[in-house]
């Protein structure tokens, strides 16, 4: 809400059986984005630069409008690191496609420059930026 000021107004479903964990109301189209969020923390890294986000298949719906928010979390900060925001209709075309599930590994390096670099937001704001020009541009 606050890397939008004010614009996005987030909610949290009920039950979130159906892999919707955020519903965010835009307040200038009034149009409702159901959202994913998968989060790993910067500790469990390791020695591999990369973090492993995983989408259920039962969960997982390619409508449109609906995102994938993969955030890695920085645990000594109290903040987001980073995220990437991928819309679910992309999202197999970027990711592993198992029978199970639908993994994403992006690195969590700010200089690289693979599958998910354009994805990658490198906080909140520019999120909420993201999620404001699909909204205004479709």
């Amino acid at each position: 809400m606050m890397g939008s000021n004010g614009r996005f107004s987030p909610f949290l479903p009920f039950a979130d059986d159906d892999g919707i964990d955020l519903i965010v109301y835009d307040k200038v189209t009034g149009v409702s984005l159901p959202v994913q969020v998968k989060a790993r923390t910067s500790a469990k890294l390791g020695k591999s630069d990369t973090i492993l986000f995983d989408v259920r298949r039962k969960t997982f719906s390619e409508h449109p409008g609906s995102f994938l928010l993969a955030i890695l979390l920085d645990l000594e900060g109290g903040q987001i690191d980073r995220a990437w925001l991928i819309p679910m209709a992309e999202l197999c075309a970027v990711a592993r496609v198992k029978s199970d599930k639908i993994s994403i590994t992006p690195s969590a390096k700010l200089s690289s420059n693979d599958r998910y670099a354009d994805y990658r937001c490198t906080d909140m704001a520019e999120v909420a930026q993201r999620l404001g020009a699909y909204l205004d541009h479709g």
